[in-house]
């Protein structure tokens, strides 16, 4: 099966139906530029639910589904340039991009799907002040994760989302023994809005972690409480925190409710597109749901675990003083990880960088 992209007449290696789509419909798809391709998957993986996200130079998004025989295809796309990247739970392929279509070229892309390599979080020997932001020296050896591309666009008209500066992130995480460090540079449109309180945080411009201290599961399709959390921040002119899920309340240690305060530092950046902020997520505000409540205890030295990044942006065309959320975009590339851990991605804890 062919790696990589190629610009080429249609294989001959089309489904049947798809076939005689193409061939009598040959007007309309000479019409209509033709997006298609193959996916393969190792041997008793799942490909169920995988879709191929197209993404244009001038950001129109097309989803497409990957059927059960492993195509997909899409011929209403608009001619322009295009990344294609596929999302697939517990698989990964890397993207293709700079492919373009025309009226009378196609783009054809086949993606082999492999098991899905966890990201890297690097250790920190102590704990990272709130101080060191994103390009600080603390965080220089962390890879960084990306959420401003069509693929991760998942909540709201993904063609109303206009690219990058309407909501996108970048962000770096470390490990200590004390916490898990987060550091983000974020943009949004309209910075600052949210009128949520509560359970309620996501409805407006915020930031959401999924997070399972043990492995990736396949199999695990509903949050076990001795393992998976939700966390949201609420990124308005009042930061706040919720623990959804079991805890149902801010993060609470020793029986009391934790200040964000203490483990938060934003900024609105110069041009007052968005902010950079830390954000510090103690151990001990991570309770198991049994009778004992008991936090969890920090990570080993290469230890496997999974989590998902959300940003939620408000409507930017919206009053701001009943601005809701108008769009999400995830890591992962699916909108199910508040409540799906199967679409996480898999992560370990690196004594060293990559």
């Amino acid at each position: 099966m062919m790696k990589g992209a190629s610009l080429r007449p249609i294989a001959m290696r089309w489904p049947i139906g798809t076939a005689l789509l193409v061939f009598t419909l040959a007007g309309q798809t000479m019409a209509s530029p033709l997006i298609s391709g193959y996916v393969t998957a190792p041997a008793g993986k799942s490909m169920d639910g995988a879709f191929v996200v197209a993404t244009s130079d001038k950001y129109r998004v097309y989803r497409i589904p990957v059927g059960s025989d492993g195509w997909y295809l899409n011929y209403t796309a608009e001619p322009g340039s295009y990344t294609l990247a596929i999302a697939a739970r517990g698989l990964e392929a890397p993207p293709a991009t700079g492919l373009v279509l025309t009226y009378s070229q196609i783009v054809q892309h086949n993606f082999e799907l492999e098991e899905a390599k966890p990201f890297c979080i690097v250790r920190s020997p102590s704990p990272v002040p709130l101080t060191d932001g994103i390009d600080s020296a603390s965080f220089m050896d962390a890879p960084e994760i990306k959420i401003d591309g069509g693929q991760n666009v998942v909540l709201g008209d993904p063609n109303a989302w206009g690219g990058p500066t309407t909501v996108s992130g970048r962000f770096k995480l470390k490990y200590s023994a004390e916490a898990l460090h987060l550091a983000a540079d974020v943009t949004f449109k309209t910075p600052r809005v949210n009128n949520q309180m509560n359970g309620g945080l996501y409805d407006g411009n915020a930031l959401e972690l999924d997070f399972q201290n043990d492995p990736y599961a396949a199999d695990r399709a509903a949050y076990d409480p001795m393992h998976d959390w939700h966390l949201i921040v609420g990124l308005g002119d009042n930061p706040d925190w919720w623990l959804a899920k079991q805890i149902q309340s801010r993060p609470l240690v020793g029986g009391q409710e934790e200040p964000l305060a203490s483990h938060f530092m934003i900024q609105d950046k110069p041009a007052k597109d968005g902010e950079t902020f830390r954000l510090d997520v103690p151990w001990s505000i991570l309770l198991q749901g049994d009778a004992n409540g008991m936090p969890i205890a920090a990570p080993k030295d290469n230890d496997l675990a999974a989590l998902d990044l959300v940003l939620d942006a408000a409507d930017p065309t919206a009053d701001r003083a009943s601005a809701t959320r108008k769009f999400q975009l995830t890591w992962s590339g699916f909108a199910d990880t508040y409540t799906n851990p199967t679409s996480f991605r898999p992560v370990q804890f690196c004594p060293q960088a990559p």
